[in-house]
């Protein structure tokens, strides 16, 4: 296989494990793997690195990926054999479940209980078909049932936390996937596990501990929009990354220099956040990990919505401590735990805050979907669609879920939608966002 190849083949694990490389960074990494010995690994290694990554988490991931993707053959066939295995093994048990289980179960429940203790399994099995004999001619029973089998796997799954849960779209090429595979599984067994737990089953005692991980995460992505810069022609600070681009035909000598300076524009965001009694809970988290953020990106308009709207950025202007704020916004509400209208709260947005809806503006939706009037809900959408610049829809429904959702496949049209139940998805979901429109 040419050196081309394997390079594209590289450069296409690197972005399914979330570094953001483009055909830019690729050329520069094939010029610059023309002037080392390919020979020596480390050297190689170097070349790539400066061409590829760009900060410390794309470091940590690149590391990984090298070592991985470029170990000796016989280590790399064992890897595709151990996950040819596993996967015969996951097919299994995913078949057992469905012969066991009278249930519309996820792939992750199914997996889980493949995985169950087998005292835990036996008794599942028993009060299945206990329950089904008792339930007779009711045609709701089995849905009680199912309910219950569904919860029972969601807590199993968060006790079993041995293997690590990798979760990636396959490309279909086996050696890269097992690559993938093994580094997501890697990272993910030395992050924090509060990050991959739904949010809604964090119990109070951690809740301090989840607020100081909303912090972090939120000055780190602070941190890394801030830093954006735009080319200029002005001198004012030496772009190094495009100058070694541009000199690479001089053999890296710094021939000549191009600048950059800090940009002028930042992202306008509206956040409209579903807090009915199921919803409360995310709504706080999103709410404190924007505001994270709001001293880099500027116009933050904030509102949260029930049965109708309330717009609660005033709330924020002060500064106060995020818990005393909040406090306050939960007392002063009137729409805190209520049930969920959306085309009600649309209604309203259009008619008093029409002027906050510009082509500039990225709303931001956080909501299960889960509405009264979804036909009116979705006709809203797509007048809101025409008038700002793009609607990111954060789902707190599990995906595993969404094909069998009639609202979810009304919204889909009009926004792009995403996965949002952990902190590890919303941090995802705004660090690619975000920087993307910084």
């Amino acid at each position: 296989m040419t050196l081309e190849n394997d390079l594209v083949r590289f450069t296409r694990g690197l972005r399914q494990l979330g570094v953001r490389v483009g055909s830019g960074e690729m050329l520069d990494a094939v010029e610059a793997l023309q002037l080392v010995d390919l020979a020596d690994k480390n050297l190689v290694k170097n070349a790539l690195r400066s061409t590829l990554v760009k900060d410390h988490e794309g470091y940590v991931i690149f590391e990984r990926a090298f070592a991985s993707f470029f170990a000796p053959p016989e280590e790399k066939k064992a890897r595709e054999q151990e996950r040819a295995v596993r996967e015969q093994e996951q097919i299994q048990r995913r078949r057992q479940a469905e012969q066991d289980l009278p249930a519309n179960l996820s792939q992750q429940q199914k997996d889980t209980y493949g995985r169950l203790p087998e005292a835990e399994k036996q008794k599942l099995l028993e009060y299945v078909q206990h329950s089904l004999e008792q339930g007779g001619a009711n045609p709701r029973f089995p849905l009680t049932i199912e309910s219950v089998v569904r919860g029972y796997l969601n807590y199993w799954r968060r006790q079993l936390t041995d293997p690590v849960e990798v979760d990636f779209t396959p490309t279909g090429d086996n050696e890269l996937d097992a690559m993938v595979e093994q580094v997501m599984a890697g990272l993910g067994s030395v992050d924090d596990p509060i990050l991959f737990q739904d949010l809604k089953d964090i119990p109070d005692k951690d809740l301090p501990q989840v607020t100081a991980l909303i912090r972090k995460l939120s000055r780190r992505l602070a941190t890394r929009i801030s830093r954006r810069y735009h080319r200029s022609r002005r001198t004012r600070l030496i772009d190094l990354r495009r100058s070694i681009r541009e000199n690479i035909r001089h053999g890296g000598a710094m021939l000549q220099l191009r600048y950059k300076t800090r940009r002028v524009q930042k992202p306008r965001l509206l956040l409209i956040c579903d807090v009915s009694g199921s919803m409360a809970r995310y709504a706080s988290f999103v709410l404190q990990f924007i505001y994270g953020v709001s001293s880099v990106v500027k116009g933050i308009e904030s509102f949260i919505f029930a049965e109708d709207l309330e717009r609660v950025t005033q709330f924020f202007g002060a500064r106060r401590g995020f818990e005393e704020t909040m406090l306050d916004v939960i007392s002063c509400s009137s729409e805190w735990g209520e049930g969920t209208n959306l085309a009600a709260a649309l209604s309203t947005l259009f008619r008093r805050y029409s002027s906050l809806l510009t082509p500039d503006t990225v709303v931001i939706v956080l909501s299960d979907t889960k509405t009264m009037a979804v036909e009116g809900a979705a006709e809203r959408l797509v007048q809101m669609r025409r008038s700002v610049k793009e609607i990111l829809w954060l789902n707190t429904l599990p995906k595993a879920q969404w094909a069998g959702s009639g609202s979810v496949a009304a919204f889909r049209g009009q926004s792009e939608m995403f996965e949002c139940n952990t902190l590890a998805h919303l941090e995802k979901v705004m660090r690619t966002h975000l920087l993307k429109m910084a």
